[in-house]
């Protein structure tokens, strides 16, 4: 009896997959035994685009770096980034190989916001003062925008898709959280343990805590209103018992920006209960601005006489956030903030060139500004604030480009409350919250060129873009 061509294939192949082992073992090549499963991942990259970003939801939050991302304006993520280039790659030469080239994800407003950004971006790394460095800034930048903001935007338009895939990024920073409070515990999570606890995954609590701020809201959404997005009792329970255990996670990164930013997300939660609009939301803004602008004098005075420090108390540590005169943290956000507008004022239109802001800060530091964790070369760190980044190194169109952005997510998150309605509703307050939790830590801190904060940051948005893209289509039709 023959057999078949199928099985066939399937005994040549495992004949070959066994000599190829038998070889590398005995010729010690043991990397070589990686090959086959990189084959595997490319064909799965190829052929199942979809799997790839559950794979990669998952693997990003648990990812290691080859180079210390202090000290790196560009690195290297194992075992994910060589994956996304692939895809990057990949969706690229789909595109250019496409006969029409007619996407829905182009059309929206959010979408032409991120393709204006990312376009001026490009133009003022042509002009940067340090071209390598923007040239590979600019192509980091690409793949996470083409892979996690287009490519899932379209994969994320079938709701199920979604939610696997924020399942999966759930799970890996749950585990990532339970490892680092197992190695904090080692150290009587104490606040000075709690700054490493989190390698060789992430280098500082900083990125830790804005990382899995993410996913606070989101767990929060699923226990509230569990119910309209069909799970299940248990699943209701589960998602109660993971937003526990994630606020303690939070709680104990010691990281004052991420409580903020967990605030924040409540208060737009308590919004949306009391169904205000947007608008008055703008409007509100203007006048804290204003009165915060009218009180400046008055409000340095009070902040200088706030003496609380970085403490291991978290009272006393909440309490820091304030201390402009005597912590070192704060005093050196201060520098570096400042040295940014300094580089702002002398490059206003173009600025420095995108991902130059850490190697070029340093001249333009004052003595009286610099603190005990400064650096003359200017080379620890960088400007901790995703607002002032792109002012320094893109100019004020650079800076206004990332508001605009900001503006219209929160424009988008409130437009849904209002228009939508069952599981796409909730769907969409749990990513915007999410989303809300980094716009706000962004003020004090910048990771959004890392994989660990891009791939949440632009899927969210993606998410929300591929309600959107859903919601325009329901209104087209309904007018037919």
């Amino acid at each position: 009896m023959n057999m078949s061509q199928d099985i066939k294939r399937l005994y040549g192949l495992s004949a070959l997959f066994l000599v190829f082992c038998l070889v590398a073992v005995y010729f010690q090549l043991y990397p070589l035994l990686l090959l086959p499963i990189a084959i595997v991942l490319g064909w799965v990259l190829v052929t199942k685009p979809k799997y790839s970003l559950y794979f990669l939801a998952f693997a990003t939050p648990l990812s290691v770096h080859l180079i210390d991302e202090r000290y790196s304006t560009v690195n290297l993520s194992i075992p994910t980034e060589p994956l996304i280039i692939l895809l990057f790659i990949g969706v690229l030469l789909k595109g250019i190989s496409a006969k029409t080239l007619v996407i829905n994800e182009f059309k929206t407003i959010l979408s032409v916001l991120i393709i204006s950004d990312f376009a001026w971006m490009a133009m003022t790394a042509v002009t940067s003062t340090m071209p390598l460095i923007s040239f590979k800034y600019v192509l980091m930048k690409s793949w996470y925008i083409v892979v996690f903001y287009f490519l899932s935007a379209k994969y994320f338009q079938k709701e199920l898709v979604a939610r696997k895939f924020l399942w999966a990024l759930i799970a890996s920073v749950v585990l990532l959280s339970m490892y680092t409070l197992f190695v904090h515990a080692g150290g009587g999570f104490s606040r000075a343990y709690a700054y490493t606890a989190m390698r060789p995954f992430l280098p500082d609590h900083g990125m830790y805590a804005a990382c899995i701020s993410f996913i606070v809201p989101v767990l929060f959404v699923f226990a509230v209103h569990g119910k309209t997005l069909d799970y299940s009792p248990s699943l209701r329970i589960l998602c109660i018992v993971l937003f526990l255990f994630m606020g303690v996670a939070v709680a104990l990164s010691f990281t004052r920006a991420s409580w903020i930013s967990l605030v924040v997300a409540l208060g737009m939660y308590f919004l949306f209960t009391l169904k205000i609009r947007f608008k008055y939301v703008v409007l509100l803004g203007v006048f804290a601005i204003g009165a915060l602008l009218s009180n400046m004098d008055n409000l340095l005075t009070d902040l200088s006489r706030n003496k609380n420090e970085s403490d291991d108390n978290i009272e006393n540590h909440l309490q820091s956030v304030s201390n402009v005169s005597s912590d070192p943290s704060n005093l050196e956000r201060l520098n570096r903030w400042s040295s940014a507008i300094r580089m702002w004022e002398d490059k206003p239109v173009m600025g420095w060139g995108p991902g130059t802001y850490t190697f070029q800060y340093g001249q333009y530091q004052l003595p009286h500004q610099m603190t005990i964790i400064s650096t003359n070369a200017g080379t620890l760190g960088g400007i901790h604030s995703e607002y002032l980044r792109p002012l320094a190194e893109s100019g004020v169109i650079g800076a206004l480009g990332f508001i605009v952005i900001v503006f219209w997510v929160f424009s988008m998150g409130f437009k849904h409350q209002r228009v939508l309605s069952g599981s796409a509703k909730y769907l969409s307050m749990a990513v915007f919250l999410g989303l809300v939790t980094y716009f706000t830590h962004a003020v004090l801190n910048n990771y959004s060129e890392f994989d660990k904060i891009a791939v949440p940051l632009y899927s969210f948005m993606a998410i929300l873009t591929a309600i959107e893209i859903k919601y325009q289509n329901v209104q087209k039709d309904s007018k037919k």
